[in-house]
């Protein structure tokens, strides 16, 4: 059985939408450059699950982000939790002829549970988050784990991601893997 292993942010969701990322940046008192540096620096130990919300936030603002922390991981998670039809029945398309759905994505704890909220994510099965394996895409770590999760060999997934490193740590677990164009590149 082959499996289709996707990644989540920017392949089968939208990317972040500027309103959401100009709001945090607001939240945050800092000009968007500056919060978005901000926001991707300090972004892998919340991924990995080192961290929780707060001290992510607090590294990302410089200081605590108190009564704000709510409203800030609130517009996080649903900044990440836009689908991209056309990579949603791409994959429906994949799962037709036979493959099996599953996805692998570096989310923090809170993204993580917005995701397995969606509804139209059932149909990926298992979904593997980083947050659970605490270890984050490239690691080599997150490809072996991910294959145990899938009980498949290496040649059996194909890897869809739209960072080169990350399909390129795919490779180098064995696996076939893609960087993500489009959809159209299932059929």
């Amino acid at each position: 059985m082959t499996w289709l292993l996707c990644d989540y942010g920017e392949v089968l969701s939208l990317p972040q939408p500027d309103e959401s990322v100009d709001a945090m940046a607001a939240l945050c008192e800092m000009g968007r450059n500056t919060f978005e540096a901000a926001y991707w620096r300090h972004r892998v130990p919340y991924d990995r699950g080192d961290v929780d919300a707060e001290a992510f936030w607090t590294a990302a603002i410089g200081e605590r982000p108190g009564g704000r922390l709510a409203d800030l991981v609130r517009l996080d998670v649903a900044s990440w939790l836009r689908p991209n039809p056309a990579s949603i029945e791409g994959a429906a398309d994949a799962a037709r002829s036979g493959m099996r759905l599953a996805i692998l994505s570096n989310a923090p704890r809170e993204v993580a549970l917005g995701i397995e909220g969606l509804p139209w994510t059932a149909g990926f099965c298992p979904r593997i988050f980083s947050c659970d394996l605490r270890v984050v895409k490239p690691e080599p770590a997150a490809y072996s784990l991910a294959l145990e999760q899938l009980a498949a060999r290496p040649e059996d997934v194909i890897f869809v991601d739209d960072r080169p490193v990350n399909v390129a740590a795919a490779r180098a677990a064995g696996m076939r893997a893609e960087v993500f164009r489009g959809p159209a590149q299932w059929e």
